[in-house]
């Protein structure tokens, strides 16, 4: 089924935004009285047809209301170092369809981003991977992006939320169903990933004042746009998506 992305849904009859309104009828080629299901991004869904279109335009008729797909009962903040080319659409893209509330991009001491990679029109970008991330693995919600901030910034931000930061395996508790990380009793939780050329030893200096667990995720080093993946599949795998660890099953 078709998923088209609203983010307004205030009557029974909508227009599609405009790239929304080109997909569907220059790639998809629907036509009128096509079903398609829309959602908004904060966690609703709808049946809906295609009840118009008028050149470039196209009008969409809410049936019903849908059940959506349930998010992970630990709302996950994914603070991801800058990392270049399509390394983050990649993670934004993976992340999205693996759960977290909310995507933070980040400056750290070996970040190789120059700031005018980043700050041209890069939040609007990342957020239409997310969008379209969504759209394709069936997720209702689209995850927040947030503004680029410094590390330290990160580690202020978490506050007393549980802070998670992924890195070499020398250096952290492995991250396996032998090393279990207690579910947070706050439902909140802040994974760290840092860049390519990993952290410096004042940034782990500083995760450890702030009380942040240093984990690893096995014996290799891995790329950074892979670390988001592996660490979230591990984290649902411990915590489960809904609350329930599978290891209590």
């Amino acid at each position: 089924m078709t998923r088209c992305f609203i983010p307004v849904v205030s009557a029974d009859r909508v227009p599609l935004p405009p790239d929304e309104a080109h997909h569907v009828t220059r790639v998809l080629r629907l036509g009128a009285g096509a079903d398609v299901v829309v959602f908004d991004g904060q966690g609703h869904e709808w049946d809906a047809r295609i009840a118009a279109i008028d050149r470039h335009d196209v009008t969409i008729e809410i049936v019903a209301s849908r059940t959506p797909v349930a998010e992970p009962a630990i709302a996950v903040t994914l603070a991801v170092a800058l990392l270049k080319g399509d390394q983050m659409a990649t993670v934004v893209r993976d992340a999205t369809a693996l759960g977290v509330a909310v995507i933070q991009p980040f400056v750290s001491s070996h970040v190789a981003v120059p700031a005018r990679a980043w700050r041209d029109r890069s939040i609007e970008r990342w957020q239409r991977v997310a969008v379209a991330s969504a759209k394709q693995c069936g997720r209702s919600v689209v995850p927040a992006m947030a503004d680029v901030l410094t590390y330290p910034d990160v580690l202020d931000r978490a506050g007393d939320d549980l802070v998670l930061c992924c890195v070499e395996p020398v250096r952290g508790v492995t991250l396996d169903a032998g090393r279990s990380i207690a579910r947070p009793s706050t439902g909140r939780a802040w994974l760290c990933i840092g860049p390519e050329g990993g952290w410096s030893a004042q940034e782990l200096a500083l995760a450890r004042q702030r009380h942040a667990t240093l984990i690893g995720l096995g014996p290799r080093t891995l790329r950074a746009e892979i670390a988001p993946t592996v660490a979230l599949s591990a984290l649902w795998t411990q915590w489960g998506w809904d609350g329930t660890s599978s290891l209590e099953r």
